[in-house]
């Protein structure tokens, strides 16, 4: 397969994501979750009921945003790719693979603020969110332990993890605060010449 036709698939791709996204978001914010079915959305969005399962395993993921193949961007991989550097070198690496990660799959203001009506429509998706964040970081503490060479449940992996992950809601915080002057990776490097500092 060409290039083209790749980067035509890609693209297809990103705009039915976006576009489930979207009227996934706006339904909630006029009817509430249990307000519209799946099939509704996917009618709307003019794609099958399997195609939407293609893209999203619920409606509640929908709404946030995360997707099946949540890290597509290759991040991950490259977080790995780039073989033991040492613990010191952690907690900057993890946060380079959070701007990789959004970078790739970040959202603009008008989503961000969709994205807060709807959760204020439905305060139970922050609930979701939360759990998504968990089994996120879940992984990135099995990312790092491999990477490292690190035993299962060694907590210097975990405390790196967690301390990427802080400096990364301090991130999303302040852009969801800020009307989106800064985006999310400029933010998140913005703080990681901070933590730089410290350490």
């Amino acid at each position: 397969m060409n290039e083209s036709a790749i980067s035509t698939r890609e693209r297809r791709k990103a705009e039915t994501a976006l576009g489930l996204k979207s009227a996934a978001r706006r339904l909630t914010i006029e009817r509430g979750l249990g307000g519209f079915t799946i099939e509704e959305l996917c009618d709307e969005v003019g794609v099958s009921r399997r195609t939407f399962f293609n893209y999203f395993a619920t409606k509640e993921n929908a709404v946030i945003g995360f997707s099946i193949d949540a890290d597509e961007s290759g991040a991950a991989e490259r977080f790995t790719a780039a073989g033991k550097r040492g613990l010191r070198h952690l907690v900057d690496d993890l946060l380079e693979m959070h701007v990789d990660r959004w970078t790739s799959d970040g959202i603009t203001p008008a989503e961000a603020r969709q994205l807060l009506a709807a959760f204020e429509r439905e305060p139970r998706l922050i609930g979701h969110l939360l759990e998504l964040a968990g089994v996120g970081e879940r992984g990135d503490i099995e990312l790092v332990e491999r990477r490292e060479g690190l035993p299962p449940g060694d907590l210097r992996a975990a405390a790196a993890v967690q301390l990427a992950g802080a400096v990364l809601r301090a991130s999303t915080e302040e852009f969801f605060r800020s009307d989106g002057a800064d985006d999310v990776p400029t933010i998140l490097r913005r703080r990681l010449d901070a933590v730089r500092e410290l350490f």
